[in-house]
């Protein structure tokens, strides 16, 4: 029987988490699905893990590869997905009792919600979800710059319409949210599926540790994405002033180098061309403290 979901983990190194992961999704009480996990080149038993999941439950398939990253192991769950619908699934994260539809679901594409939790699985914030009345586009005006549309998870694509989207494999951060955008730019409608609990592990580490970079770096992922924003944008009638907020995290996660020579962020052609491309949906207190900011270039 062709499954009707398709479940895409990406594994690496993630023994201490991997089982409370698949577990929750195998208890799950509608089945007609596949688990697709794809050890990235575990140094850890995560492989041997997955192997034995496999054994147990034919509904489990295992991919083994070289590194390559999150984006190419999701990719590759992609190339044998067979579901109708996709959801992906950190292998630190895991899911509620009640996360699958159970029903036929019309819409292009369906959200669940995030609740955080630490690393003790204490919950620790609210939890983001998004409410339905609104068209596509306002949810996305609305939830653009959160985690529940940031990222791929809690949320489920239909196969026919990610067609030949993928993950950049050469970003490390804003990769999720290209395949994300990429997708929206072919939606036209959503669905809330309140009961469906997508739990988050909380990394102690601030994005400026966990994905601090150069400022070149920092340009390269802004103008991948900006590519990815557009389409979406029109598409879907959204302000160019969600993508303010993303210019403002790549400076935030690129301030270890600009901070000691404030002209590579303040001087650079590239980002002064994001500025002017969002600055006419500015509101006027924040196109005030972006002209502070390159006034006092801080």
């Amino acid at each position: 029987m062709t499954p009707y979901i398709s479940v895409i983990i990406p594994v690496y190194n993630a023994e201490a988490t991997l089982n409370k992961c698949v577990d929750s999704i195998l208890m799950q009480p509608f089945a007609n699905f596949e688990v697709i996990l794809v050890d990235d080149g575990s140094k850890d038993g995560s492989f041997q893990i997955c192997e034995e999941y496999a054994r147990k439950d034919s509904r489990v398939t295992v991919i083994h590869k070289e590194n390559g990253g999150v984006s190419s192991a999701r990719n590759r769950g992609l190339e044998i997905a067979k579901g109708k619908w996709v959801t992906f699934v950190d292998s630190d994260d895991y899911l509620g009792n009640e996360f699958f539809p159970t029903e036929e679901m019309k819409a292009d594409i369906l959200f669940g919600c995030y609740v955080n939790m630490n690393s003790s699985l204490q919950y620790v914030g609210t939890s983001s979800e998004i409410k339905c009345g609104v068209s596509l586009g306002d949810v996305v005006a609305r939830y653009g710059s959160s985690s529940i549309l940031r990222g791929p998870c809690a949320k489920w694509f239909r196969r026919d319409l990610i067609g030949n989207i993928r993950f950049p494999e050469d970003m490390k951060v804003g990769e999720d949210t290209c395949f994300v955008w990429q997708y929206l730019s072919r939606c036209q409608t959503y669905a809330v599926l309140p009961q469906s609990t997508y739990y988050v592990r909380l990394s102690a580490m601030t994005s400026e540790q966990k994905y601090g970079m150069k400022v070149d770096y920092a340009v390269q992922s802004l103008t991948r994405l900006k590519a990815a924003f557009e389409p979406m944008a029109a598409h879907l009638g959204v302000k160019r002033s969600l993508f303010f907020s993303f210019v403002g995290y790549f400076k935030l996660v690129s301030s270890d180098e600009w901070k000691r020579n404030r002209a590579l962020w303040y001087g650079n052609h590239c980002i002064k061309d994001f500025y002017r491309y969002v600055w006419p949906d500015l509101s006027v207190m924040q196109r005030v403290r972006l002209a502070m900011a390159f006034l006092l270039r801080k």
